[in-house]
């Protein structure tokens, strides 16, 4: 097992604060509690953790978490603008951390497994680096800097070799924004990253806030796609349906808000099909529609994963938590009557289309072997033999009209969850209003 992509966007969000913490502490972020294993606060900002499962540490997940370029500190700065041509001297930091967190595992607790490795900006490519040459099994890392530079050559005999890139290329996730706002600075190819699968979100322009590891909305392992689509936003790993819902959003936008007197206004497309192009050439390819099976598999974790947070949250976090439970429990209630419903029209549509085929071949049959008797003989034995006498329509319409009442009542019953999970934030929000005025 390893940390979910989420967990270490929310680890990567407390290393300036926790790296100063002693050994063996421990602290909770994103309603997941952790162990400090190891710290380093110099040049290079990092820390090694272990989730806490029940309250026992499990060392078998612990996590190298490091820290990107700190503005202003001027070493650090230095080895950014190094970086441009060539692997980052962070390289060597980040190698002797690895190497001593894994001393420590080993001394003070018998052992463990560095599952988990990721890095920011400057320290993305390092980590890459030092987690391709241990096998770490998974890598998260945040818009890296000089990624291109960071590869393997004769000038750069510390990059990323071509098989630690066959590594980082099964194991390794990258997030990054679409318009690179501080990336396409770093010196070759304009912010690409050529290793890992890379998730690409849109950019604002505002290279603040783009370039932060807090910026990707995630969901678990991926993008929260649904967030993005809600948003007016594209990202990658969308439907080619959810890209058109994203383009016709976009289009309509661009068409309220044109202004000649704004400049920024004039190119945004009103034609839908131009987002269409666009995104293909920055976010990549459509995914695959996943099948409803696939959908409610995927809901039916949700949900585990939901009841099992609920157990330990507290505040406004247990509420935001029952809010989305509640409608995970809808669609999954809607998908599972949706192929309930499907199954027994299929089996039905089987049936009918087999009993048809027996007809048939029965009624063939018949005429090869009576060859005594007239056509009209041979029609008239075989006249029971047909889909009106031996198919049995009202048990048909009447099954059919069981599985369609039995799909409104599901559908009924998510609309009522839905209708619930509204209820429940807007009861919250009511809550939040009274207590702010209470503290006037």
């Amino acid at each position: 097992m390893a940390l979910t992509d989420l967990q270490i966007q929310d680890l990567q969000a407390v290393i300036k604060s926790w790296n100063s913490y002693t050994i063996g502490a421990k602290d909770s972020v994103g309603n997941q509690e952790y162990e400090i294993v190891n710290t380093q606060d110099g040049t290079t900002e990092a820390i090694a953790v272990a989730p806490v499962v029940d309250g026992t540490t499990d060392y078998s997940q612990t996590a190298i978490v490091v820290a990107g370029t700190q503005p202003g500190f001027t070493e650090s700065t230095k080895n950014a603008i190094e970086a441009r041509s060539g692997m980052t001297p962070q390289v060597d930091d980040i190698s002797d951390f690895y190497d001593s967190t894994a001393a420590k595992l080993e001394k003070d607790h018998g052992g463990g497994t560095i599952s988990n490795m990721s890095g920011f900006s400057q320290s993305g490519p390092a980590v890459a680096k030092v987690a391709a040459e241990h096998q770490v099994p998974k890598i998260t890392n945040f818009m890296d800097w000089a990624a291109s530079s960071a590869l393997y050559s004769k000038a750069n005999p510390k990059g990323i070799t071509a098989e630690e890139k066959a590594w980082l290329d099964q194991h390794a996730t990258i997030y990054m924004d679409s318009t690179r706002d501080v990336t396409y600075l770093d010196g070759k190819n304009h912010g690409d990253i050529p290793y890992g699968k890379k998730y690409i979100v849109e950019g604002t322009g505002d290279p603040i806030s783009d370039h932060d590891t807090a910026f990707p909305r995630i969901k678990g392992n991926g993008l929260d796609i649904d967030w993005y689509v809600k948003h007016g936003q594209f990202a990658s790993g969308m439907t080619k349906e959810q890209v058109i819902k994203v383009a016709r959003k976009k289009a309509k936008e661009a068409a309220k808000n044109w202004d000649i007197k704004d400049p920024s206004t004039w190119f945004n497309s009103t034609d839908y099909r131009l987002y269409l192009l666009r995104y293909v050439m920055t976010y990549g390819d459509f995914a695959v529609e996943p099948t409803k099976a696939e959908l409610l598999t995927s809901y039916k974790k949700t949900v585990k994963d939901l009841r099992s947070q609920l157990k330990t949250a507290t505040g406004s976090k247990r509420i935001s938590l029952r809010e989305e439970l509640l409608r995970a429990v809808a669609e999954k209630a809607r998908l599972q009557a949706e192929l309930k419903v499907q199954e027994i029209k299929d089996e039905i549509a089987q049936a009918k289309e087999a009993l048809q085929a027996d007809i048939t071949a029965t009624r063939q049959a018949m005429y090869q072997i009576a060859e005594e008797l007239t056509d009209s003989e041979v029609a008239e034995l075989l006249s029971p033999y047909t889909m009106e006498n031996l198919w049995d329509s009202q048990a048909e319409a009447q099954n059919l009209a069981e599985a369609d009442a039995y799909q409104n009542r599901m559908m009924a019953f998510a609309d009522k969850l839905e209708a619930a999970a509204d209820n429940l934030i807007a009861t919250d929000q009511e809550g939040a209003a009274l207590f702010s005025t209470n503290k006037k």
